[in-house]
């Protein structure tokens, strides 16, 4: 089986290509736009420089590569930039995803899987569901649903099997963006006082290796039309939760103090996923939970 992986550079990219490459050929097409670190053991995998908002660079190389499977990672996440770059946004989130969807209807791919994200999930107490109603509060939740609408038409209309993965907050070694954790942890470097924005909203955290292993599963489970599923670990916590098990695992005091700089304008208080579909349909679960998850990333970056 031949993968190729958009963005395989990146922090998700890294970790599959990684898991991906011990079962088959593995390519990458990656813009080298955000490359994670400590990648050396990925030397003997084929990297192929691609922007993916250039569909002529995205046809030429998915074609001449003629991979079974193209798992389409490349993308804008970290909110904050999102935010400053709309335009930049919708051209790689939207017509990126459209550039590497048409390259693979040309090249007759297998299966494509395309990361979305639970931020298109309306706002909901409840564990979501892949059913529940989609209402995406900012421009990268509302570039992945453009993503996915692409992904249904382009599915239907040419008949490509197609696995939607709505990813929650993947957090582990090799980051790549400065979200909540990696943020965290960079604070603690200096001292033992936090300053945070909005430490209540709740969050489903999943380690990256988590993610790897389920993107390798869904890789053979190839679908008749378009199909979606939460991948997450199930369990949620608010940044106040990840403090306090950071607190237990390092044995000291951590402070918080507010920095209202540091606030969204628009932030969902609650998201957590129901992974029971993913978990039924390809027999697979998380490995770590939150405080194994976080003990194994300290010990990576040299904290614990």
């Amino acid at each position: 089986m031949k993968y190729c992986i958009t963005g395989g550079l990146g922090f998700v990219g890294n970790e599959l290509t990684r898991q991906l490459k011990q079962k088959g050929e593995v390519c990458v097409l990656d813009s080298g736009y955000r490359t994670a670190q400590d990648i050396d053991d990925l030397q003997d995998v084929r990297i192929v420089r691609v922007d993916v908002t250039n569909p002529i660079e995205v046809s030429d190389a998915i074609c001449a590569l003629a991979p079974d499977v193209v798992i389409h990672l490349a993308a804008i996440h970290f909110i904050p930039e999102c935010n400053a770059n709309p335009a930049l946004t919708m051209r790689v989130n939207v017509e990126g995803t459209l550039s590497v969807l048409l390259a693979c209807v040309e090249s007759r791919v297998k299966h494509f899987i395309f990361a979305s994200s639970g931020a298109v999930y309306a706002d909901s107490e409840k564990a979501l569901l892949e059913q529940d109603p989609v209402d995406p509060v900012d421009i990268y939740g509302i570039s992945k649903k453009m993503a996915e609408d692409l992904c249904q038409w382009i599915g239907k209309s040419h008949q490509l099997p197609i696995t939607i993965m709505r990813l929650f907050n993947v957090y582990g070694p090799r980051e790549t963006n400065a979200h909540i954790i990696p943020e965290i942890l960079g604070q603690l470097r200096k001292g033992n006082v936090l300053r945070l924005g909005n430490t209540k909203p709740v969050r489903d955290y999943i380690f990256v290796s988590d993610v790897a292993s389920a993107i390798e599963k869904i890789t053979g489970h190839i679908p008749s039309g378009v199909e979606i599923f939460n991948l997450s670990s199930g369990h949620s916590a608010s940044v106040d939760e990840l403090v306090a098990a950071l607190e237990k695992i390092l044995g000291r005091k951590i402070e918080l103090e507010t920095d209202p700089q540091r606030f969204r304008k628009a932030d969902k208080q609650i998201q957590k996923a129901d992974i029971g579909k993913i978990t039924k349909a390809l027999n697979w679960s998380p490995v770590f939970d939150i405080e194994n998850g976080l003990r194994k990333l300290l010990s990576y970056e040299g904290l614990s």
